[in-house]
């Protein structure tokens, strides 16, 4: 994952190491009160809470029950799960759908954090490479003219150091102490999923809502991530 590479390199701090990278990009399901599956306010929520904490625990249930519909063929990206429309989950979630492009969540060892990644700016053909690989182009080049002006120059060496990493910035940062915890919670997903059932990291924030993210169909991609949250992988 070449996002990883670009990271260490431009966001990371010194000495802090980046527990996992996982991409963002997706639909992503809510079972939060207030608000439809899709993340939208839900109409005469907040008249229903005014009347009682019933209302509200209405609403939860409704949510669990996936009583909004959803239109997904993939596996979500990510499932949020809370008692309040406002509850810190759906507001993590809220930062990526106001960037809605391409984005990463990302955990270290100090924070939490969203971040955008785009293209690297292109550069002319003759500029591109490290600093390096530019020395060893005109160094080649200097050696291939000799000093005999009837003879031809060879082709100067050309070193391919691969592709740029792409630019990062944070679109989102969180204090690492907003996780709570970190699991794995498997989902049985409807019949307008193509995967029936689906393994996620849940984390646990400190307000009590959550966020399921990285799905797969293997369980043990889910224990990975939680042994890596933890820096045990």
């Amino acid at each position: 994952m070449i996002e990883v590479v670009a990271l260490r390199q431009s966001w990371a701090q010194p000495g802090e190491p980046i527990c996992w990278v996982i991409d963002a990009q997706g639909k992503y399901l809510f079972e939060v009160a207030g608000r439809d599956a899709a993340g939208n306010p839900k109409k005469g929520f907040a008249s229903r809470v005014a009347g009682g904490v019933g209302g509200a625990l209405l609403e939860i249930a409704d949510g669990a029950l996936g009583g909004s519909e959803a239109n997904y063929q993939d596996a979500p990206a990510g499932v949020v799960v809370g008692g309040q429309p406002d509850c810190a989950a759906a507001s993590l979630v809220d930062v990526y759908r106001q960037h809605g492009g391409r984005a990463v969540w990302v955990l270290s060892d100090r924070r939490m954090a969203l971040v955008g990644v785009s293209d690297p700016e292109e550069t002319p053909a003759a500029e591109t490479g490290s600093l390096f690989s530019r020395a060893r182009r005109m160094g080649a080049g200097l050696l291939s003219g000799g000093g005999d002006d009837s003879s031809a120059a060879e082709p100067a060496e050309v070193v391919d150091d691969g592709p740029a990493p792409p630019v990062v910035r944070s679109l989102g940062e969180w204090p690492r102490s907003v996780v709570a915890a970190c699991d794995v919670m498997t989902r049985k997903l409807g019949r307008e999923y193509k995967a029936g059932k689906t393994h996620y990291l849940k984390i646990q924030l400190a307000d009590g809502s959550a966020l399921e993210i990285g799905p797969s169909a293997a369980e043990d991609d889910g224990r990975r991530l939680v042994a890596m949250s933890y820096g045990r992988a």
